[in-house]
């Protein structure tokens, strides 16, 4: 058996006594790099025998990697989601309306926010998250919030579904914040569940102004369900480097790139 062939075996026994790991500690845990594992998982050996979402990895055909953890995601890469969330609050004005959906990095930018009262105090946040509504309940945050309704996910902490993209499309914002599933070399936008789907198309179609916040573990990556298309966004703020022909492709969009 070969080197990498051994490795790849590895990966299906390291995640059968792990359940689920971030690519980072999948990486660490064979000395590799996560280009590495990237490449690994695209192999024939191991095709629908494991998954990639969300910057975690897990074997497939089990509950876990149907519907990774909420509790899981918003521990990968914290620190770049941290950096993204502190670019992300620098763009919010006094007196504006601002979309949240629920994601890993919406309960920092709330955090980062926080760390200017004066503009937390002027603004008014509508969001799906149950995360956010129990940060602001825990740390006593004067916030104004509208809370989207809907089907309640325990795993996910959110609202979903048709009620919740229902109340939304009956709402404006001034600025919207969207993460993405995942975003592919086309720069094409998609998602893990239709849901999120259709709600960030309701946010987005309701927002003036939409912020794409996209972290390396997204990309390069395809999810089940098209939102849309990284041109279809005002700015968007990454850690991504894209590359020259991208770029291009953004830049006669009018896109504005903020890297971290």
């Amino acid at each position: 058996m070969g080197k990498v062939e051994s490795r790849r075996n590895k990966i299906i026994e390291i995640l059968n006594e792990n359940s689920i790991l971030s690519l980072a500690n999948l990486a660490e845990f064979l000395n590799v790099t996560t280009e590495t594992i990237r490449n690994d998982l695209k192999s024939t050996q191991l095709a629908g025998k494991v998954v990639q979402a969300h910057g975690s990895v897990a074997i497939a055909h089990t509950t876990i990697a149907r519907d990774v953890p909420y509790s899981f995601r918003k521990e990968i890469n914290s620190k770049s989601k941290s950096k993204i969330a502190d670019k992300a609050c620098q763009l919010v004005s006094p007196g504006q309306v601002i979309a949240i959906e629920h994601n890993s990095i919406s309960v920092m930018l709330i955090h980062m926010l926080s760390k200017y009262p004066q503009l937390l105090n002027n603004i008014t946040v509508i969001t799906n998250s149950f995360s956010i509504m129990h940060y602001v309940q825990e740390k006593k945050i004067e916030l104004s919030i509208i809370f989207l309704g809907g089907t309640f996910s325990l795993n996910q902490e959110n609202s979903f579904g048709s009620m919740t993209i229902h109340q939304m499309k009956k709402l404006k914002a001034d600025i919207s914040f969207i993460s993405p599933g995942a975003i592919d070399e086309d720069l094409e936008i998609t998602a893990y569940k239709e849901q999120d789907a259709d709600l960030q198309k309701a946010i987005m179609k309701n927002s003036q102004k939409n912020i794409l916040l996209i972290e390396n573990s997204k990309y390069p990556s395809i999810a089940m369900w098209k939102v849309n298309h990284a041109t279809d966004y005002d700015t968007i703020i990454t850690e991504v480097d894209f590359t020259t022909e991208q770029l291009e492709t953004l830049s006669k969009a009018k896109i504005e790139i903020l890297n971290i």
